[in-house]
């Protein structure tokens, strides 16, 4: 009997030792979460890879679609489950090539289970004499029309004719808890993004100018964590009021050249309280090098000594056309391309410091009261809780 099974290969997991078992639970239980239950009856390991046995009634584009936000996953297949036997392997290859259109094949073989009768190599040969003999087409082992994958694991052997690209990285929830510091630009989704991609549970940690910006701004940024929360299944999207802060430094007599880099230190301090709170071993930002004021090398270093929590940078590399082209990539691009205003868009100099002194930085800091205006910031904080 021939049943239908996605078939889930994984890459970075298999080198991780003694730890793998804990990678693959964790990658099984995020491939649960991901699809629907009427669409499987089963979620397995099956030697290396991950079967799961689909119902009847699974919509193939609806568990295409869902599994492809599944991190750590390499690539995927739908696939048949055969028996134990070559005669019946060569008719439902046979039956499903029939129908198709091409001229020239290849079949690719893998012997796992090293007791089958036939190797890879044999199962190559004749599968590929009885595809050209019956069906009448043609071998060819470079850039073919169409490829027969062939699997055998265990006492199962796995028919497929195409792998489809996965997310990659490693399972969300493997590698602990971050906050990121998210806005409605291009750059933080994208860094939240590759974090989970890391095997992050991420989050989120807005700051808003409200009333003094509108919310779009929020709402863009709730939309764009409904659109990341497909890749981790349950997000908490938590906003904090900072317009009291950015009137009181700006009340302190503190040069308009540094404001940017104090409300950024001020941003840490905050998100460093919250992410104790939330158990996080680390803070996320958007920063790429050089791109912004805020983001020059002497700035990341004022900054960043705000606090004593590590703060995470995944794109401090990139430029912007590579920042974008991700962003469109996981689906957040045409949310940030819209017109908004954040909160370190206001009270801005002309012309802001890029190389800011840290003495001097802390000098101006000691003219406003930080503790207090930390402890109001945090207990203005809302929770939103968005799930798949």
């Amino acid at each position: 009997m021939v049943q239908k099974v996605l078939l889930i290969h994984y890459h970075e997991m298999s080198l991780k030792g003694a730890n793998r078992p804990f990678f693959e639970r964790t990658l099984q239980d995020n491939i649960k979460k991901a699809l629907p239950k009427e669409t499987y009856t089963s979620c397995e390991m099956c030697y290396g890879r991950i079967m799961v046995r689909l119902t009847e009634c699974a919509d193939e584009e609806e568990v295409r679609s869902r599994i492809r936000t599944v991190c750590g996953i390499a690539n995927f297949s739908f696939a048949s489950l055969l028996a134990y036997d070559f005669s019946l392997l060569s008719e439902e290859v046979l039956g499903a090539l029939a129908p198709r259109a091409f001229a020239t094949f290849r079949v690719t073989a893998r012997r796992a289970d090293k007791q089958f009768p036939l190797t890879s190599q044999e199962i190559n040969e004749r599968l590929g004499a009885l595809i050209a003999a019956r069906l009448g087409k043609r071998v060819k082992l470079e850039n073919p029309d169409l490829t027969c994958y062939i699997e055998i694991v265990g006492k199962n052997i796995f028919f497929y004719l195409e792998k489809e690209k996965g997310c990659g990285g490693l399972p969300v929830g493997s590698s602990g808890k971050v906050l990121s510091l998210i806005s409605s630009g291009f750059d933080s989704p994208v860094a939240s993004w590759k974090m989970m991609r890391r095997g992050c549970e991420v989050i989120f940690l807005h700051f808003h100018s409200y009333p003094h910006t509108s919310q779009a701004s929020q709402e863009n940024v709730r939309e764009i964590v409904r659109v990341l929360t497909k890749f981790q299944h349950r997000s908490i999207l938590l906003s904090i009021p900072f317009l009291e802060i950015q009137k009181t430094i700006c009340a302190a007599d503190v040069p308009e050249r540094l404001r940017v880099v104090l409300y950024r230190r001020f941003m840490m301090r905050i998100a460093e309280r919250i992410a104790g709170q939330e158990e996080c071993k680390a803070l996320v930002t958007g920063d790429s090098l050089g791109q912004v004021a805020s983001q020059t090398l002497e700035n990341i270093v004022a900054i960043s000594s705000a606090t004593a929590m590590p703060i995470l940078r995944p794109l401090i590399g990139e430029n912007k056309d590579d920042i974008i082209t991700t962003a469109t990539a996981i689906g957040t691009a045409a949310i940030s391309a819209q017109p908004y205003e954040d909160c370190c868009s206001l009270f801005v100099p002309e012309h802001p410091e890029t190389r800011a002194n840290i003495a001097e930085v802390e000098r101006h800091e000691m003219k406003v009261e930080i503790e207090k205006r930390i402890a109001d910031a945090v207990a203005g904080m809302t929770r939103e809780e968005i799930n798949t």
